[in-house]
């Protein structure tokens, strides 16, 4: 049928519309405080977390376990074990690379690089945290210098030891041998590797952190609490500072 044969049926259409009696008028709604909007808008701290907690489902929920000598990675009864160079997981670790640097991924010896800084630039950046809250990198010490320095407009250094983190906070431990025993506590904080969790989870005497490369996966670690709220440093995580998300 063409178009100028449809002009009749379509008058037609809006002549019988015309047609039709109005209906009755609808009871007015007023608002309810016993009425809650079904959705929720979160803010930036609230969509690091759940984005962290998306991509540590993504890679099978991995935990980790100490058994005094070494750390390993526990997964959900009949759950597969996830590696960063397995296909699905390695799209996501080169998400949060490319994301935040154009360096790449791949080192002179073949093997991908440390992607922990990167995980965590990419949870700042895609929860829509500005470069002046929080600079994209892919070392750790950088956004530690920034909120060291007070040039962050989110976040705040404090000595792990005089600080109870929050939901939402940075823990952050040097690594390495040599590194770990020059930098002793928070008056030791240099230029060097680093690790940094965030806070998805507090509990009365312990907190869950979640990371990115922490044993090739984003894997989530049960850190204990002291008495007062802070935490306790591990031989595999000498927590020196945390950095608080306001």
């Amino acid at each position: 049928m063409t178009p100028r044969h449809l002009a009749p049926l379509v008058a037609l259409s809006f002549a019988a519309g015309c047609a039709v009696a109005p209906p009755e008028r609808l009871p007015r709604l007023t608002p309810s405080d016993d009425i809650l909007p079904n959705f929720v808008v979160p803010d930036a701290r609230r969509r690091m977390v759940f984005l962290a907690r998306q991509e540590w489902t993504l890679f099978g929920q991995p935990r980790v376990r100490d058994n005094g000598t070494e750390s390993f990675l526990e997964f959900p009864p009949g759950a597969e074990a996830t590696h960063e160079v397995q296909g699905p997981m390695l799209s996501r670790v080169l998400t949060y690379w490319y994301a935040v640097t154009r360096q790449p991924i791949v080192g002179f010896q073949g093997e991908l690089r440390p992607w922990s800084a990167a995980f965590i630039s990419w949870l700042a950046k895609s929860a829509g945290l500005s470069q002046d809250a929080f600079p994209s990198t892919v070392l750790h010490w950088d956004y530690i210098a920034h909120a060291l320095n007070g040039d962050s407009t989110r976040f705040v250094a404090h000595d792990a030891r005089a600080y109870a983190p929050q939901v939402g906070d940075l823990l952050c431990a040097p690594r390495g041998e040599a590194f770990v025993a020059e930098v002793r506590g928070f008056s030791d904080l240099r230029r060097g590797a680093y690790h940094c969790d965030l806070v998805v989870e507090r509990h009365t005497d312990a907190l869950d952190a979640i990371g990115g490369n922490v044993s090739d996966a984003v894997s989530l670690t049960r850190v204990a609490l002291d008495a007062e709220g802070r935490v306790v440093p591990t031989s595999t995580r000498p927590w020196v500072v945390v950095l608080e998300q306001r």
